[in-house]
């Protein structure tokens, strides 16, 4: 049973997806559900690291999940269990098994897709959306199964290093050791398969935008996204604000939380009690 503006603090922190894969989740703090996910690599203890939960936890029940492939969660290794239905699959069930009617999304990086996915074949199941990092810009699928061909031989080759080389020599500021270390020992196996299944999504961010009925806060590093293509992404949706972190690319956007809290605090303040239309 679910309390008033909160979670259970009895609920066992697992639960099994709908195709038999475990997940983990924590809870903590209290008031109004907000489910936070990370994209690739690390796990959710990456939010009370980078200087969250303890903000965010005086206000909401902050439900720090490990998606499928992460964390105490289970990994499973195959493209289909790591199709984007999947993980938003997870998140339905995630919502469901903790009682409650709808929930506050936060979704870093790849988390930002599963995010704007659930919401838009989902209505209701979100009250809010804040999403963090940055898309490209639509590609047809032939672009979209040749980039993946690409990214896939140099993935297998270089590992998390991969993205992360890019990402850190694109910083102004250094990137914390702590950090690196725990994207590194993140299993890889998910990874690929997730990405390997990308053109068989048959699904696109751009067509979904549009039909994302609630609140959305938008936030992208100035350095990741320097044409300001969250702002085209914001502009087609019904009710979304974008901020760009001064100075910043992917992963430093995202440890700034001294800079994103106050902000995130703000917007689901004044917004998550907004009901769908």
């Amino acid at each position: 049973m679910a309390v008033p503006n909160g979670i259970n603090s009895r609920q066992v922190p697992s639960l099994t997806a709908p195709d038999g894969v475990r997940l983990h989740y924590e809870v903590e703090g209290s008031g109004p559900p907000l489910v936070l996910h990370v994209g690739a690599g690390a796990d959710a203890e990456l939010w009370r690291a980078a200087g969250y939960v303890e903000p965010l936890s005086k206000a909401y029940s902050c439900i720090l999940f490990d998606h499928r492939g992460h964390g105490k969660s289970d990994h499973p290794t195959s493209v289909a269990a790591n199709h984007i239905d999947r993980y938003v699959d997870d998140v339905v069930a995630l919502v469901e098994h903790l009682g409650q009617p709808s929930v506050s999304f936060f979704g870093w990086s790849n988390g930002l897709s599963i995010g704007l996915k659930a919401a838009a074949d989902h209505p209701g199941l979100l009250n809010s959306l804040v999403l963090f990092g940055t898309l490209t810009r639509p590609a047809t699928p032939s672009q979209i199964a040749e980039s993946t061909k690409r990214r896939l031989a140099a993935m297998r080759e270089k590992g998390w290093r991969y993205l992360l080389d890019d990402m850190v020599a694109a910083e102004r500021f250094p990137v914390p050791e702590w950090f690196l270390d725990r994207v590194l020992a993140t299993d890889t196996g998910p990874w690929f398969a997730y990405t390997e299944g990308r053109p068989l999504w048959n699904w696109s961010p751009w067509d979904a935008m549009p039909r994302v009925n609630v609140p959305t806060l938008i936030l992208a590093g100035e350095l990741e996204d320097p044409d300001d293509v969250m702002g085209e992404a914001a502009a087609l949706m019904l009710d979304a604000t974008r901020v760009r972190i001064p100075d910043r690319e992917h992963i430093n956007a995202f440890l700034y939380s001294e800079f994103v809290v106050p902000r995130v605090m703000d917007f689901l303040a004044d917004r998550s009690a907004v009901a769908p239309t």
